[in-house]
């Protein structure tokens, strides 16, 4: 038996419910595949929400620590602070009066 005639059995076999049964597990197979696909969306959807939300709440952690340093270097230098601020004041104010 030669390889033409080889094939032509086998096409010959073919049988239209077996390929409607294999395109059937096929189309079965993509089905799964794409509501796997669709839950891990989902499921790195809800993961992104929480990285924002922790990275919002780090943030404001963050700029309350600044500010509570701030204040806390403040109280601790007020004299030189004042001093600063009041010679601040007194150039700029002679530098708006110059214009």
């Amino acid at each position: 038996m030669d390889n033409g005639s080889v094939d032509e059995g086998l096409k010959a076999a073919k049988v239209e419910g077996v390929v409607t049964a294999a395109d059937d597990d096929v189309a079965d197979v993509r089905q799964a595949q794409l509501q796997a696909l669709r839950t891990e969306i989902a499921h790195l959807g809800a993961e992104l929400a929480a990285i924002v939300g922790g990275t919002s709440r780090l943030a404001v952690t963050e700029a309350v620590v600044v500010l509570e340093t701030t204040q806390n270097n403040i109280r601790r230098h007020l004299f030189p602070v004042l001093i600063a601020a009041g010679a601040i004041g007194y150039f700029w104010g002679a530098f708006l009066r110059r214009r």
